[in-house]
């Protein structure tokens, strides 16, 4: 699990007209120009090191790391459970062997259903902490999208973009609007 997770329209609209602070016009991110009917971005680049990414995914490991210890318990008693049978089934009757083959097939399929209920558990945390993140680079993408009037915004990360011409990535722009500095391989590959 992946994890594999706002600025004022105002202070927006004064960043398109001129370069962010501390940067002169010849460090601003290329953009194509206004007008372009489509563009794209990366979120799958932009969202790992958005600002907030780190302090969530540290937030969300904790979290997954208490549902991995719970989930350890449950094995371990189920494991022991099904040890104090096997020292015990030669000497117990068919009845008590049938009750206790049952009482070992409860726990395993409470094992089963208290994973899955983790594992949902765990997947609407992970959006829970991703939302204020996704909702920020959402917000300065439709923004970088207003102001330079693009009609359309991909994502490649998600829209199975097969092929597209880098002059038209504007997530170095994203990147730089967020004030998080790009890679120094530079995701556009420009």
């Amino acid at each position: 699990m992946r994890l594999i997770w706002k600025t004022a329209a105002a202070g927006a609209l004064f960043a398109a007209a001129a370069p962010l602070a501390g940067q002169d016009a010849t460090d601003a991110p290329s953009m194509p120009p206004s007008g372009t009917s489509m563009v794209f971005v990366n979120t799958g680049a932009i969202l790992p090191i958005a600002p907030g990414a780190d302090a969530a995914q540290a937030q969300f490991q904790t979290e997954l790391e208490r549902y991995q210890s719970e989930l350890a318990t449950l094995a371990t008693e189920l494991d022991s459970l099904v040890a104090q049978y096997r020292r015990q089934e030669a000497m117990l009757d068919p009845a008590a062997k049938e009750q206790r083959q049952q009482e070992i097939l409860d726990k395993q399929q409470a094992a089963q259903n208290r994973q899955f209920q983790l594992e949902q558990q765990s997947e609407t945390r992970r959006g829970e902490l991703l939302k204020p993140i996704l909702d920020n680079v959402r917000e300065v993408i439709e923004q970088i999208r207003a102001e330079r009037e693009y009609s359309i915004v991909f994502d490649i990360a998600e829209s199975g973009v097969i092929a597209a011409d880098p002059d038209l990535d504007i997530t170095e722009a994203v990147l730089a609007r967020l004030g998080v500095e790009p890679p120094a391989d530079s995701i556009s590959g420009r």
